[in-house]
């Protein structure tokens, strides 16, 4: 990665083939035999947002020198990590027939799998060979993930229950897996959103915001941006700093129609669904004339979830609806200490340090102690 080059940070990468054919790329800023943590950007993201704000503020570079073994994912869509498929190109449709579901349910997998591969290897080779079963060696992996992610992480759990054993802890930053009610824009921005995307589709164009579309829009339009961004991010901890997250050509790219649909979907149904198709196709791909309902209440990983005052997006109720779906699962909830936070903030507030990452490795640890208060915020 670059910006690991850059800044001479000692790290491996790794390829990773989906079963349904796309190639990524992740990073591992690697401690062998340590406990390996599993970052997973959100929508519009990359690993770039784990390490962006140096190695003092980091969560990347904190849980590396807390000596946990770190890796970065990059799912598809992603530019440069996610673009590589071994039949199709990033200028044909088909590439970008995705959302959070195939990001649970083919890329997700693949990591965690090749993840358990590379440790469970690396401990037999430091033993002289197998000697125990080699299923014991592999350690559960710790999930943390923003945004997005997290639907990624129910349908990982949901499609392929095994993950329910393979992972010890999820920690959720601003969810976004129940949207109907909750959200603090209305339907005209959805539409306006919507409009736009198949303004692109109909140019031919399939990747909703290219790299560094923000940055030339935002320097170009800064009101509009600002408009936008306080609509549909939320209010920044520090206004001043609302648009830092558009000066990076790569923290916020990305994007295929159908995950914007999808999230929508959701926000219209009420409901955590697949991809609803329409009638047709709904019947050729899931035998049934609607969209399926994942059963999230299968899903047994203890959970932690944390919340943003002012996100516009996954906001304070978003995140309690979460909880009250999931009671079994969820062992904390958790409002960030500030009076303004929103959805970016998480990645790129000045104190991520103090708010966010201190919070997240203190309630880890705890809950690997088994001492984890149940403190819902």
């Amino acid at each position: 990665m670059d910006w690991l080059e850059a800044q001479n940070v000692s790290h491996e990468v790794h390829n990773v083939t989906t079963a349904d054919g796309y190639q990524l790329q992740l990073q591992r800023l690697p401690r062998l035999g340590a406990k390996p943590v599993l970052l997973v950007h959100g929508l519009l993201g990359s690993s770039l947002g784990w390490v962006c704000m140096g190695p003092e503020r980091s969560l990347a570079f904190q849980l590396h020198h807390r000596e946990y073994d770190v890796w970065l994912a990059n799912l598809r869509g992603v530019s440069p990590y996610g673009r590589q498929h071994i039949d199709l190109t990033d200028v044909m449709v088909e590439f970008w027939r995705f959302s959070f579901h195939e990001h649970g349910a083919y890329d997700l997998p693949a990591i965690i799998d090749h993840m358990a591969k590379v440790t469970g290897g690396e401990q037999l080779a430091s033993r002289g060979g197998p000697g125990q079963d080699e299923e014991q060696i592999h350690h559960q992996v710790v999930l943390i993930g923003h945004s997005q992610a997290f639907n990624a992480f129910l349908v990982l759990c949901a499609v392929h229950p095994r993950f329910n054993q393979r992972i010890q802890l999820i920690q959720a930053l601003a969810p976004l897996a129940r949207l109907h009610r909750q959200v603090r824009f209305d339907s005209f921005q959805v539409r306006r959103l919507m409009k736009f995307i198949k303004k692109r589709q109909k140019a031919y164009k399939f990747e909703i915001f290219p790299p560094g579309y923000f940055r030339k829009v935002c320097q170009a339009k800064r009101d509009l941006c600002e408009y936008y961004a306080k609509q549909l991010v939320g209010s920044a901890q520090n206004n001043k700093k609302l648009l830092e997250a558009f000066n990076y050509e790569y923290l916020l790219q990305g994007g295929s129609p159908r995950e914007i649909k999808h999230l929508q979907q959701i926000w219209k149904s009420g409901d955590f669904i697949s991809y609803d198709f329409g009638t047709a196709e709904n019947l050729q791909v899931y035998h049934s004339v609607e969209a399926l309902s994942y059963n999230i209440s299968q899903i047994t990983v203890p959970i932690i979830l944390y919340f943003g005052e002012t996100d516009a997006i996954a906001t304070p109720e978003g995140v309690h609806a979460i909880y009250a779906r999931m009671l079994r699962s969820v062992k904390s909830v958790r409002r960030i200490n500030s009076k303004k936070f929103n959805h970016l903030d998480f990645l790129i507030s000045g104190d991520v340090k103090s708010l966010v990452n201190d919070k997240l490795i203190e309630h880890m640890e705890q809950f690997f102690d088994g001492r984890l208060p149940y403190v819902i915020e």
